[in-house]
């Protein structure tokens, strides 16, 4: 049988409980879920087929503590603040809702974090339009890969990257900051095709200050 399905007894849940926040698809705010218990899913699995791999565990909550249905895309964390979304959901036979879910952080191969801003516009003393860049999100798991194309500017060229975003992303202006501070505006954005996978952008870097 396999292990991660095989919990049926009151006791196979006695020890490793925790107490997570659950966030909804989209419906902030969280709300705080006692009784749950994970798995992580092996490395050397063969479930490593099918795209599951050493940074997704199975969650097992109580499925009566939730506000409303889980579904793919949701969001929570664990005791030690780890972030685990959603892929995958369905039922056990003990009452229980079985989760798959995937650190983005810990399955980036060059995990790095950004934060989201987004352009505000107000006007100036003069009737001019003002942009001002106000935070959406901090510490949004990213990884850059490699330059597709160059971009066009008053300087001449910029690489374009292409860049993983483990976030949902509003339809507005945006710009990433690094954790080193580094600064990229968001030529265009891919939404995932799947709820829960990150977020695609094509970025370039800011070449001047514009803050």
């Amino acid at each position: 049988m396999n292990e991660l399905f095989a919990w049926d007894l009151p006791e196979d849940f006695a020890d490793g409980c925790q107490t997570i926040t659950y966030w909804r698809r989209g419906r902030p705010p969280g709300v705080t879920v006692p009784g749950a218990i994970c798995r992580p899913v092996s490395p050397t699995r063969i479930d490593r087929r099918n795209g599951w791999a050493g940074a997704d565990a199975v969650w097992h909550i109580p499925e009566g503590r939730l506000p409303g249905p889980a579904r793919p895309g949701d969001v929570l964390q664990d005791a030690t603040g780890g972030r685990w979304t959603v892929l995958v959901v369905s039922a056990a036979a003990t009452g229980r809702l079985v989760l798959w879910t995937r650190d983005w952080a810990a399955s980036f191969s060059a995990a790095q974090s950004a934060d989201v801003e987004v352009a505000e516009t107000t006007q100036g003393p003069d009737g001019e339009p003002v942009i001002h860049w106000r935070p959406y999100l901090t510490g949004v798991p990213i990884q850059f890969h490699s330059s597709q194309s160059q971009t066009p500017n008053a300087e001449g060229q910029t690489p374009t990257y292409r860049v993983l975003v483990a976030a949902e992303l509003p339809s507005r202006t945006l710009r990433l900051k690094t954790s080193a501070g580094v600064l990229y505006w968001v030529d265009r954005v891919e939404r995932p095709g799947l709820p829960g996978h990150p977020a695609v952008l094509y970025v370039h870097p800011i070449t001047q200050d514009v803050s």
